[in-house]
């Protein structure tokens, strides 16, 4: 069971995360997953390895997804593009890109 509810701003408790803050968290947490999958593969430490996840709209109301990722110094250089391309597929986003379909149906 996952635990939900809304801010007390919102007319609820905050006694747990709201919805919406379950899906922002899954976008940085694919990208993580992501991340962690690439470099074990090339067995390069994850442990400074940083994802800060900015969320914003913009002039048209879209919500914008940013991340950035903070790499340590030792991070071989020869990697950082392909990195943020692995990152890139995650699947949350591309599920995003692809405008899903909504289905609600009374059983």
């Amino acid at each position: 069971m996952i635990k939900s509810d809304q801010s007390k701003h919102d007319g609820g408790e905050g006694s747990a995360p709201n919805p919406f803050d379950y899906f922002v968290a899954s976008v940085g947490l694919c990208a993580a997953h992501y991340i962690n999958a690439f470099c074990q593969e090339r067995q390069i430490p994850t442990d400074n390895i940083k994802i800060m996840e900015k969320v914003s709209r913009n002039e048209d109301k879209q919500v914008v997804f940013t991340l950035e990722l903070g790499l340590p110094a030792d991070f071989p250089e020869k990697y950082k593009d392909a990195l943020v391309n692995a990152t890139s597929g995650c699947a949350v986003k591309k599920a995003i890109q692809a405008e899903p379909v909504f289905a609600l149906k009374l059983v």
